[in-house]
């Protein structure tokens, strides 16, 4: 059985293609690594800036109570 030039050259081409797909693939998987690394980074920092805030409310470091409307309603 022969195969003929022309599979050669099509298997070739399909696999060129292939190549480049997953090279695109793994370049766009890094990026959006990298886009939820900074995101969880900045949820913790979030976080943190919260939980911060609740420390200061708790210990009666606000103006007004959690529980009571502000004025403008």
């Amino acid at each position: 059985m022969s195969v003929s030039h022309e599979t050669y050259q099509s298997l070739e081409t399909r696999i060129a293609f292939l190549e480049k797909h997953v090279a695109e693939q793994d370049a766009e998987m890094y990026q959006l690594s990298k886009r939820v690394d900074a995101l969880v980074k900045v949820v913790k920092e979030q976080k943190a800036q919260l939980a911060a805030a609740a420390d200061l409310n708790a210990q009666g470091g606000g103006d007004m109570p959690a529980d009571e409307k502000p004025p403008h309603y």
